[in-house]
């Protein structure tokens, strides 16, 4: 069993929830203990600087009077015991006191006193007074704030020590933790209702788009979404509707293609069938009407084959199988070919076909015959849409220190905003002109392909003759290659 199978996964709004909850638990909980450990030292320190006052008050006090010997026994009895028992009371702590070595001689309650304080061990270094402060946890009571006095004027050194509860942080620990409680339940409540309101602000936009997706892989191309939501969130929303058009526009372009290819198969493939079958029923009435009707089929294959092979070359060109070279080309030779192509075409149909030696701007570096078949078919393209009487001229310039062909005619040239469009595949600008020529709306993207393969780039603009001008660029070869330039055959790649 996969990891994901048998347990539902956790939403984004319930995991959103869940981390705000937690975020805001923690920063609680941190700031309760920041501010716990801040007041924790504010009244110690506060009650220790106050403690250490009386008590050395009180020291003074002592010695003020009669001596005291803390060498063996009690040095205070009967009413100067007593006044240091009610001391003790209205300060609200223990006192004793104690010789050098901290032995007890007195003390204001014997219930619980030590025997014996180790004052070094349990206090700081002496101030400029003499006293020493700290403070340590006794059970029982909780945390305790010990300071030492000496007691200046007695028989032996000695010490008034105090040890009072420092109760106010064990009030606070009680009081603290309900208030810490309720709080932390208030945080939870409100963070689960504001980590509600991030998550489904983050995840209505992401909901929309699951919704989009799921219709368009239900059939319903090109839906756009809205472009809401955080930064991140409206990028991608805008993604989305840019690949929605595209899908759209893609398998739009696909039915037309498969009408179009249909239309194109059915008609030669209708003309082959019935003059086949009327050759074989003999229906033809002499030598030269079956002669007719050999030719006719001849030509409607010759139209068949060219669509298959304009169909397994954009195949070839996409799986990759196809490896071009890079060479220097003859631009020369170049031209020679183009002219022997495409001349009789011109003259058929009243265009005078202009071509120079296509040796400005340098030689092209790429596949001679790739080329050649690219700008054949530019010149075909050009000479299919140029008017009788006008002049389509072939030519080459350099542009950024590369070689450029530049192909123009007197046609209804490419509307500015469907230059980069009509190089897509099974775009046909006008359909009419396009089926009534044969074509399927792969020439141009075939081209642009090879040009790239080439390393090259090709654009559509518009010709200073009135009509388009398809213009491919190429990298220009420095110099002369060793053993001249490659020829380019005339005949067919």
């Amino acid at each position: 069993m996969g990891p994901g199978v048998g347990r539902a996964r956790m939403t984004v709004m319930r995991r959103t929830r869940l981390a705000v909850a937690g975020v805001a638990i923690a920063s609680v909980l941190l700031l309760a203990g920041v501010v716990y450990a801040a007041w924790s030292q504010h009244t110690e320190a506060v009650r220790t600087t106050e403690l250490a006052r009386q008590v050395s008050a009180i020291a003074a006090g002592l010695a003020a009077g009669d001596s005291l010997d803390l060498s063996d026994g009690s040095p205070l009895e009967g009413l100067r015991a007593e006044i240091f028992e009610v001391e003790a009371r209205l300060i609200g702590t223990h006192l004793v006191l104690t010789d050098a070595e901290g032995v007890v001689r007195h003390s204001s309650t014997f219930d619980g006193t030590l025997e014996r304080y180790d004052i070094e061990r349990l206090t700081g270094p002496a101030d400029a007074r003499g006293v020493r402060t700290g403070t340590a946890p006794v059970a029982g009571a909780g945390r305790v704030i010990i300071v030492a006095a000496p007691v200046p004027g007695v028989a032996s050194d000695g010490y008034l020590v105090a040890v009072q509860p420092i109760r106010e942080l064990a009030a606070a620990r009680r009081g603290g933790g309900l208030i810490l409680v309720v709080v932390t339940l208030v945080v939870v409540a409100v963070a689960w209702l504001a980590g509600g309101v991030v998550a489904h602000r983050i995840t209505a936009p992401l909901v929309r788009l699951r919704e989009g997706a799921e219709a368009i892989a239900g059939g319903s191309w090109g839906l756009q979404v809205a472009v809401e939501g955080d930064e991140e969130v409206a990028a991608l929303a805008t993604a989305f509707n840019t690949m929605s058009a595209r899908v759209d526009a893609a398998y739009t372009a696909q039915r037309e293609f498969v009408g179009d290819v249909s239309h194109e198969l059915r008609t030669p493939i209708t003309s082959i069938q019935g003059f086949a079958g009327a050759l074989l029923e003999d229906l033809a009435s002499d030598d030269e009407q079956r002669e007719r009707f050999a030719r006719i089929i001849r030509e409607e294959s010759g139209r068949l084959m060219e669509l298959t092979g304009t169909l397994l070359a954009l195949a070839d060109l996409d799986s990759g199988r196809v490896r071009l070279a890079s060479v220097p080309v003859d631009t020369v030779a170049l031209a020679e070919a183009l002219a022997s192509r495409h001349e009789m075409v011109a003259h058929r149909r009243q265009v005078t076909l202009d071509i120079s030696d296509l040796a400005a701007g340098g030689r092209p570096v790429a596949d001679d015959l790739r080329l050649l078949q690219v700008a054949s078919a530019l010149v075909a393209n050009a000479l299919t849409h140029a008017p009788p009487g006008s002049t389509v001229r072939v030519g080459s310039c350099a542009r950024g220190g590369r070689w450029c062909l530049e192909v123009d005619d007197a046609g209804p040239g490419v509307p500015e905003h469907e230059r980069d469009r009509v190089f897509e595949r099974f775009v046909r600008l006008d359909v009419s002109r396009s089926a009534a020529s044969g074509g399927s709306g792969l020439g141009l993207a075939i081209c642009r392909r090879l040009v790239e393969l080439m390393g090259g780039t090709i654009a559509a603009e518009s010709s200073g003759l009135g009509g388009a001008r398809f213009v491919v660029c190429l990298d220009r070869a420095p110099e002369d290659p060793p053993g001249g330039v490659n020829r380019i055959s005339t005949g067919a790649p």
